[in-house]
């Protein structure tokens, strides 16, 4: 199954950016991954990336270690990696491997961005 992922401004709040995913996040489609990570990587002081994971099927171990990677250079410039939406199923493997206590995950974007404002 392929990856897309559509980055966006958020139009209200300067530095916040919403990446929305389709598909599954398993490393089989490198492109997609490569926009998000260029985008993380040249990212300003304070720079707040929300991943909307409400059509995201499917990720594995290399989706982890690509968020908490993510999150640790977001976090040395003063931002943060948020999560919002995500299935049943895939909340479940960030509770199990740790990462609902390192990442703020919220149920949709709009509330992810509201935490923000």
């Amino acid at each position: 199954m392929d990856l897309t992922i559509t980055i966006e401004q958020n139009a209200d709040l300067e530095n916040v950016y919403v990446a929305h995913f389709q598909g599954a996040f398993d490393g089989g489609i490198k492109e997609p991954l490569e926009e998000v990570g260029k985008k993380i990587m040249e990212s300003t002081e304070k720079t707040n990336v929300i991943f909307d994971f409400k059509s995201l099927d499917y990720l594995n171990s290399y989706a982890i270690g690509q968020l908490v990677a993510w999150h640790n250079h977001l976090m040395k410039k003063g931002g943060q990696l948020i999560i919002a939406g995500p299935s049943k199923n895939v909340e479940d493997i960030f509770n199990i491997v740790g990462i609902s206590t390192m990442l703020k995950i919220f149920p949709d974007v709009e509330s992810a961005v509201a935490s923000l404002g």
